[in-house]
């Protein structure tokens, strides 16, 4: 396993999107590629000689990341803004990396290193095949989109650590792009920053922060110190150092640390969409024989409390058929957006039902494999 794939932070997990890496393969770039043909155009190529400083950058980040250079890298003009960017065709074999002409020069070589080092990370774990925010139909959908976003950005991070291999140089890029300001006016006492961090979560954290694809860059140091003071990180690197925390302490520290900032919306949501699918899942069984006897309905109340079975009750002597499967529907649609740990741990919960449901169990079983089908496990 390489090194890359061994500290990829854990919230960062394709899967739970129903993205299995596994069955795409890596597929040659069309050589018609109006991206690149614009780069050229617009922007400089890098190499050893027209930008030695940059090239060596480059040829150190691959050095100690251990992987092909599929790169070409490009410098573009661009004196407002302090950005690098990976742009890649998803499943292709290589990509371009634009770096502007302000990030660099607000930046030593070093920490050039650790913003390479993050876009590579980009490309090699194949975020592009993230399903972008912005196509999200629904808000819970939008929501747990912009979590993933952000949890590329701590394995990117990582990437960018250890290409460098520097903490000190890696939080400094961070501090500097966040500030737009160089060493001249920048002292580097990075527990201040943390202090900040601090002060912002004791004000119940930004409630713009759940909408943003990236977390803030106080979070972000905060995670890489916290990465860099791993158990594994420093066996793995033979640092000399035992480590304070296992990695999945870490992981589990940095996000409830991100969510003290975003909030808990996101939790709340996927748990009251649970919940809901949930008691909509056991209606459905139970009234899989058309009845919902004593029996049942004393589980139900057991589960879902009185108040909630009163009002089905209601609902099944007033209402048609085809409006409570409309509402079993509903539930499900939005519980298909969940991610796949939930969902899974939903499909958990309604087979349980198999054991306690009256009626014939091949009508039961029917209607569980038809809800576990609107799940899209």
């Amino acid at each position: 396993m390489n090194v890359l794939d061994k500290f990829r932070y854990s919230k960062d997990d394709p899967s739970q999107l129903n993205i299995n890496l596994d069955n795409y393969s890596k597929k040659k770039r069309y050589e018609e590629n109006e991206n690149l043909s614009r780069l050229l155009s617009t922007s400089v190529k890098v190499s050893s000689e027209i930008f030695p400083i940059i090239s060596k950058a480059i040829d150190n980040v691959f050095l100690r990341l251990k992987i092909k250079n599929n790169f070409t890298f490009f410098v573009t003009a661009n004196h407002f803004e302090t950005q690098a960017m990976c742009s890649a065709m998803p499943l292709s074999d290589s990509a371009e990396i634009i770096i502007t002409s302000k990030l660099i020069d607000l930046l030593n070589p070093e920490e050039l290193e650790s913003i390479i080092a993050h876009e590579v990370a980009h490309f090699y774990y194949q975020h592009s095949l993230y399903p972008n925010p912005v196509s999200a139909k629904e808000r819970l959908e939008h929501l747990n989109l912009l979590y993933f976003s952000r949890a590329a950005e701590i394995s990117a991070d990582r990437v960018g650590f250890l290409g460098c291999a520097n903490l000190e140089y890696s939080l400094r890029a961070m501090l500097k792009i966040s500030s737009g300001l160089n060493d001249k006016h920048l002292k580097f006492n990075f527990s201040s920053y943390l202090d900040q961090l601090r002060e912002l979560q004791d004000h119940k954290g930004d409630k713009f922060a759940i909408y943003s694809t990236h977390p803030n860059f106080l979070n972000r140091m905060q995670a890489l110190i916290w990465f860099s003071m791993s158990k594994e990180y420093n066996e793995e690197f033979k640092t000399g150092k035992k480590g304070v925390y296992s990695l999945q302490d870490v992981d589990k520290k940095i996000d409830e640390s991100i969510q003290r900032v975003t909030g808990d919306e996101l939790t709340i949501s996927n748990k009251e969409i649970f919940s809901r699918t949930l008691m909509w899942g056991s209606l459905s069984i139970f009234l899989a024989d058309k009845k919902f006897t004593k029996k049942e309905q004393e589980i139900f109340k057991k589960n879902f409390g009185e108040k909630s079975t009163v009002s089905i009750l209601s609902l099944i002597k007033i209402s048609k058929k085809e409006i409570i499967e409309e509402k079993i529907n509903n539930a499900f649609l939005n519980a298909s957006k969940l991610l796949l740990d939930d969902k899974k741990r939903l499909q958990k919960e309604l087979e349980k039902l198999l054991k306690v449901a009256d009626g014939e169990t091949s009508l039961i079983k029917n209607s569980l494999d038809n809800l576990i089908k609107k799940l899209k496990i």
